[in-house]
């Protein structure tokens, strides 16, 4: 016991946290059969199993459970001091990684990262696009430090425990017609008489897509999906061409569409965008990138 190592705490929080040794190695710049010795040597030390092989992959056993949420608090510990001892100068430096949706890329975070950089150019902001969900996985096994997620408010919450939530906006959807559409004319517009409509929208398994087909199911209808498209800019053309009418964010409608009339839904469906980090301690230049957004 006397015996452990960081480094090999540190192999063995990248082996648990990716579940193979092939993918801790890739992590932490490191051959294979090097993360196998350092496994095997702190398994010995420990006296117990911490890994067998499920698949191609590992998981952890018991012990290795217990073992691994102390190594990644370890991990945690000595990653937050690095970067604190670099940035003794008073000035945060570091590398951010980010999550989000590409509507909040493109509307939100763009002239706000832009900005930030200005300000702290010894931070790195690494941009991931993706879906929410995707997103909550990778933070929770530290393959991201900030979620910028989507939640729709007709469907349950979808964020984990154990993590700090702060709303960054929330907004209506709109509904997009065919500028020839027969209610294009109208202010606002039921979703009972979309009843027969072909609808563009993100794919199933996204949020956007159950909180759609939870508001036409409402209305005594199933969401007839013609064209699943993740891309709001291209829903747009969709419905421009006449092939499907959409339910589109605020943040990602232009200031003057082209081709299409955007009118209000009763009831109008709402999404917020929510800035996620882990509940814990976050090193200096992390923290500066949340107070940025969230202007605290």
């Amino acid at each position: 016991m006397n015996n452990w190592t960081w480094d090999r705490l540190r192999v063995f929080d990248a082996v648990a946290r990716t579940g193979s040794v092939v993918a801790a190695g890739r992590s932490l710049r490191m051959t294979g059969p090097a993360v196998s010795q350092h496994l095997r040597r702190l398994e010995a030390e420990v006296g117990s199993a911490l890994v067998e092989r499920e698949g191609r992959g590992l998981r952890l056993t018991d012990a290795g459970h217990v073992l691994a949420g102390h190594a990644r608090t370890v991990a945690r510990v000595v990653e937050h001091a690095e970067r604190e001892l670099a940035a003794r100068d008073g000035e945060p430096r570091g590398t951010v990684r980010v999550g989000a949706i590409s509507s909040v890329i493109r509307g939100f975070l763009l002239g706000r990262l832009r900005e930030f950089i200005d300000r702290h150019p010894r931070v790195r902001v690494s941009l991931r696009d993706g879906e929410t969900t995707d997103h909550l996985r990778a933070l929770h096994e530290d393959g991201l430090d900030v979620v910028v997620a989507e939640t729709w408010h007709d469907l349950p919450s979808t964020l984990p425990r154990g993590v700090d939530i702060t709303r960054l906006r929330t907004e209506r959807a709109r509904l997009v017609l065919p500028e020839n559409h027969r209610l294009a004319g109208r202010e606002k517009v039921s979703f009972t008489e979309l009843a027969d409509e072909t609808w563009t929208c993100c794919p199933p398994g996204s949020d956007a897509h159950s909180a759609l087909a939870q508001l036409v199911r409402r209305a005594g209808a199933d969401l007839a999906l013609g064209f699943p498209v993740a891309d709001h800019a291209t829903q747009l053309e969709v419905v421009a061409h006449g092939l499907a009418v959409a339910c589109v964010p605020e943040l990602s409608l232009p200031p003057e569409p082209v081709g299409v009339r955007i009118v209000d839904t009763d009831p109008a469906p709402l999404r917020s965008i929510e800035l996620v980090t882990q509940s814990e301690v976050l090193p200096l230049h992390i923290n500066v990138f949340v107070a940025a957004l969230t202007g605290h």
